[in-house]
């Protein structure tokens, strides 16, 4: 052969030569981020050296004739021999996955080094014109491997961290090169580089030299670094203004005043440049404009420490919404990215997109936005994946600030694989991490061990004086001791407007229904449970908004899901008996602009008598221990002490419930292992979808004619059900459900064959269901 081709498109063939030189040029740039330019560009340069083989080139010339060609094992297979472990791993892994890496004679068939057994004797794969890729590239000119991390831990992530910069580039080339790219935010950098190479030059088969490929991945480099900053710096005048506007207000009350002072610590500590890349905590009160203020601090420490975008991490998919519209407000909707699997852009038909959609849906794949916002499980359960399109925006986390928003909702099973991780990217790839709670979880220790560093100490961000913490205690919580279900309705009736949180499901839609009998007010009482279709929870919260603003009856019934960070204020609450924090954040629902006297709004924490679920026993028993020795719980000691036994009463097997972290430190790098146990919603539920409306009877038709989809599915999370095993079985008894899928994979589900059987108020009966709780099991 005398021209070697990577792929063809309908306007002819890019050159291996071209796709090479783009792709390592790219990854180096992308790897420069976390000082691994020279494994980015080794990585990119030789990711798809067997498509210098006639069996490639063959395909790609009459691909309907012809078999696929393995074109990933040869280059991996030559950086391996010379030194280049982690790029090998990275080249063998970008269409397939990180698989295990094993030791060499072990039987697993999936390991990289039973690969290598396997293909040892298949002289097609390596039957690659090496004199012609060398005499364009030169293998005895790639750049020398760095010192790489000496833990085995540090080394995986890299290796993820190399993957996702190489995956990266490959897929932006490849886009560019078949459609132009017209749509993404890349496109003038895809530009520049072919340009910077030598576009005539490449497309002839002439390669650009080594020192012009390091040189046109460092000013790459240096390009979307500038851009980035310079976004940031525009950011920054927009959150000044819009802050400035707090700070100018005639008319402010006790509690405004406190806000602007956490408001202006956070700006100060944020333009101090003693404040360098490092964990921070900002632990500030429910109702204080934390999430203003974090995204202030965040914002100003990105520019004056010169790191690239603000990810800010939330718990739970409720109120992803609620925070990417408050940010909306501020900036500009495309510099504002929420990324989740019910965004719009993500729900829409391709038909329907907008090009801001279509901008939004094509930065998801790589998170290139300034301000990302997404949940805490697609957070990290990308950083321990081993799958190319999770992995392919790890790149961009590195020289962020990342915000993690009710930071005491980190996983429990997971808590020291976070902490690690967390650390890891604050240590190796200059992030600032930022802890954002009104109940800060007692977690010095934990990182002291990550970074190992015994004296480590977190700085706080917000120092607020008790006066101001007094300010801020609106509510008074009193403990009631034990209320029969149909004494608390009875209470809860006396009430216009009352949220009552309990622990399970069952007990939430019992409640509802004696609240209805007691005040004849179906328009006034609710019920909120994952028992309800996210698009049913969604408009149920807007009305109860609404309904409170205007001053109407409004009796709310809900599981913990309406804990975390849902803005609703009520003028009086009520709790069963849970963990402390979980009791906190309820009574962060209740008063929360300080509008009504402390006295008169009261907490009350009741419990029925019965023994505690024992998903939440210890919480309980902690909770009851803390509530028995300070005097008010809600202080932040009481906070802190409750946390540090909640975390020693579980120990670390509980904390690493996968045995994540030790065998994140064993030389046969089980990737595959863990991306497949580090799942941190792990429940044994199933899909049933529900016919609501128009849409969801065309999107269950289809499924039932036998489509299926990415696409599909995720259009239909909005009016789905996940049901546990128990009440599965219970509804398949009695004939409610139609079967989809195979049952024997992971992608079977259910629709619910009569929609008499779902209620929009309450969700699915959960007759069977009196032990599920959606106290969230990740959860503390």
């Amino acid at each position: 052969m005398s021209e070697y081709y990577a792929r063809t498109s309908d306007h002819g063939y890019e050159t291996c030569v071209e796709h090479l030189a783009m792709a390592g040029t790219l990854a180096g740039a992308f790897a420069n981020r976390f000082d691994k330019l020279e494994a980015g560009l080794v990585a990119g340069l030789l990711h798809d050296e067997g498509k210098y083989s006639d069996a490639f080139q063959k395909r790609i010339r009459d691909p309907e004739h012809t078999p696929k060609v393995d074109h990933s094992t040869a280059g991996a297979v030559r950086a391996w021999n010379s030194g280049h472990g982690i790029e090998a791993l990275a080249i063998a892994s970008h269409h397939s996955g990180l698989a295990n890496l094993g030791v060499p004679g072990e039987k697993d068939e999936s390991s990289w080094f039973s690969r290598l057994d396997r293909v040892k004797g298949n002289a097609e794969i390596f039957k690659i014109d090496q004199e012609r890729m060398d005499g364009q590239f030169g293998e005895s000119r790639l750049p020398e491997s760095r010192q790489f991390p000496p833990t085995v831990y540090s080394r995986m992530m890299l290796t993820r961290m190399i993957l996702s910069a190489l995956v990266d580039a490959d897929r932006l080339d490849a886009e560019y090169f078949t459609t132009g790219s017209a749509s993404r935010r890349e496109r003038a950098v895809l530009d520049s580089v072919k340009q910077s190479l030598g576009s005539e030059a490449m497309a002839k088969q002439k390669a650009p030299s080594m020192p012009k490929l390091i040189e046109s991945a460092q000013s790459t480099s240096a390009g979307l670094f500038e851009a980035n900053l310079a976004k940031i710096s525009e950011l920054v005048s927009r959150i000044e203004h819009h802050d400035q506007q707090f700070f100018d207000n005639p008319n402010k009350t006790p509690l405004d005043v406190a806000r602007c002072d956490i408001l202006r610590q956070c700006i100060e500590k944020g333009e101090n440049p003693a404040f360098g890349r490092g964990i921070y905590t900002l632990t500030a009160p429910t109702g204080s404009g934390k999430t203003n203020a974090s995204v202030t601090f965040a914002l100003e420490h990105a520019k004056t420490n010169h790191l690239e975008r603000v990810i800010y991490v939330i718990p739970y998919m409720s109120i992803i919404d609620q925070t990417a519209q408050s940010f909306g407000r501020i900036f500009d909707g495309d510099d504002v990215l929420p990324h989740y699997s019910e965004a719009d852009y993500q729900i829409k038909d391709e038909s329907n997109l907008t090009e801001r959609d279509l901008k939004k849906r094509l930065a998801a794949e790589n998170w290139n936005a300034p301000i990302v916002v997404t949940t805490a499980v697609q957070f990290f359960e990308s950083l321990y994946s081993n799958k190319t399109s999770r992995i392919r925006k790890l790149h961009n986390m590195a020289n962020s600030v990342i915000v993690f928003d009710e930071a005491q909702t980190l996983p429990v099973p997971f808590l020291l694989p976070c902490v690690q991780a967390i650390a890891e990217l604050v240590e190796h790839y200059h992030c600032s991490a930022v802890l954002c709670t009104a109940t800060q979880p007692a977690l010095e220790d934990r990182f002291r061990t990550a970074f190992n560093d015994a004296d480590l100490s977190i700085p706080e961000v917000a120092n607020i004086t008790p006066s101001q913490m007094e300010l801020f205690k609106r509510t008074t919580i009193e403990f009631m001791g034990s209320l029969e279900i149909d004494a608390l309705a009875d209470e809860l009736a006396q009430h216009d407007e009352v949220l009552c949180v309990v622990n399970t499901r069952k007990k939430a839609q019992q409640l509802y229904d004696l609240l209805i009998e007691r005040t004849q007010d179906e328009d006034g009482v609710f019920c909120l449970t994952t028992l309800q279709c996210a698009a049913d929870r969604t408009n149920t919260i807007d009305v109860i908004r609404r309904r409170l603003r205007d001053g109407e009856a409004c009796r709310v019934v809900s599981t913990s899901l309406i804990e975390a960070g849902v803005d609703v204020d009520f003028p009086a609450a009520y709790r069963e008996k849970s963990g402390l924090d979980s009791i906190l954040q309820t009574a962060g629902r209740c008063n929360r602009e300080g509008k009504r006297p402390l006295r008169q709004s009261i907490v009350k924490v009741f419990d029925n008598g019965e023994r505690p679920m024992p998903l939440i026993a210890q919480n309980v028993e902690t909770m009851e221990s803390v509530r028995g020795r300070f005097k008010d719980v809600s202080s932040q000691n009481a906070i802190h002490e409750y946390f540090r036994m909640l975390f020693y009463l579980k120990g670390d097997d509980v904390l690493d419930s996968k045995n994540i972290l030790p065998r994140s430190n064993r030389m046969g790098m089980p990737f595959a292992d863990i991306a497949r146990d580090f799942t941190v919603i792990d429940s044994p539920t199933t899909s049933v979808y529900i016919r609501m409306n128009e849409e969801s009877e065309e999107l269950c038709d289809r499924l039932l004619n036998g489509e299926y989809g990415k696409d599909l599915f995720r259009k239909l999370g909005r009016y789905s059900v996940n049901v546990w095993p128990q009440h599965l079985q219970a509804m398949l008894d009695a004939g409610m459900l139609d079967s989809i899928g195979d049952s024997s994979d992971g992608d079977a589900g259910y629709i619910l064959r009569n929609a008499m059987d779902y209620s929009s108020k309450k969700g699915l009966a959960a007759e069977v269901d009196n032990q599920t709780s959606d106290f969230n099991r990740w959860n503390y």
